[in-house]
């Protein structure tokens, strides 16, 4: 079971949805922690610049999420973490982290289950220029960096007309004491990790029906935080994952139902980005067979 469900209420608003996030909750561990740190330590080692890219002059930057990171780690998970004459030392690996100073950021895959995107201040607005993404949700790191926010979401429905000015302002006016957080879903005919592509993908789903897509669908959360930085005025992105089959999410017919709801809320053009008209009809026959049960 998977701690979030951002169907819940039956709404799909396309909106920030930011909330205020305590400090102390800014980082996630759960019993998957082994595994995913060992995956993202696999795909930097044979998919480097598929996973991480930095601009140059991004090193202060990288250095400084990684100096908070560790701070943070060892004031709210002293249990899991122990700082050594070497760096960090991680309990669930026995691994001690000793950052590379060319490439600070690569450290966060040996430290935490958050991919990290760093964005900073442009004439253009706030820019993409490094990050870290073993997990990606549907999207190349490469197609992104050095872009502004603008360019970042030009894909996504709706957001050009309707959020680019918000975001804009949200970015400017963070604060260093002031953490946010939002929540976002995707159903995904595949439960791997790192699924770089598969928007507007008619075909997504094409062999799943009523009595199978129970099993075979995904229900993926992305937990995603921002944190400012004071010395480099880097903005903090941060993606965490969560997720299970769909039978395994929706488990009343409450939540049946909300997630009918929403997808049913979503404008045909956000549907066909997130790939759902491949597998639309049997979803919304198995919804309307738990909702009635």
């Amino acid at each position: 079971m998977i701690p979030y469900f951002p169907a819940e209420g039956g709404q799909y608003r396309p909106s920030l949805g930011l909330k205020v996030l305590q400090p102390a909750d800014w980082i996630e561990i759960d019993s998957n922690f082994a595994a995913e740190i060992a995956e993202k330590k696999h795909l930097l080692d044979v998919n480097r610049n598929g996973v991480f890219l930095a601009l140059p002059d991004s090193e202060a930057g990288q250095a400084e999420l990684i100096e908070t990171l560790s701070a943070h780690l060892l004031a709210h998970h002293a249990d899991r973490y122990s700082p050594t004459s070497e760096g960090l030392r991680v309990a669930a690996t026995g691994e001690t982290v000793q950052p590379d100073p060319a490439r600070p950021l690569t450290a966060a895959a040996s430290l935490v289950q958050e991919d990290v995107l760093l964005l900073q201040p442009s004439p253009e607005g706030h820019r993409l220029v490094a990050g870290l993404l073993g997990f990606p949700t549907r999207w190349r790191l490469a197609d992104k960096m050095g872009k502004a926010l603008a360019g970042i979401h030009e894909p996504v429905p709706g957001y050009a007309d309707r959020l680019s000015r918000q975001m804009d302002r949200l970015f400017a006016g963070l604060t260093p004491d002031r953490l946010l957080w939002r929540l976002n879903f995707s159903l995904l005919d595949d439960p791997a990790l790192h699924q770089p592509g598969g928007h507007n993908d008619p075909n997504a789903g094409r062999g799943l029906n009523a009595d199978n897509i129970g099993d075979e669908l995904w229900f993926r959360v992305e937990r995603q935080t921002l944190r400012l930085l004071p010395k480099t005025e880097t903005t903090v992105f941060t993606v965490r994952i969560h997720q299970a089959r769909l039978r395994d999410v929706v488990t009343t017919p409450e939540r049946a139902r909300d997630l009918a709801a929403a997808i049913d809320g979503m404008s045909e053009g956000m549907r066909r980005y997130k790939s759902i008209p491949g597998f639309e009809a049997p979803l919304k026959a198995w919804l309307a067979g738990v909702a009635d049960s």
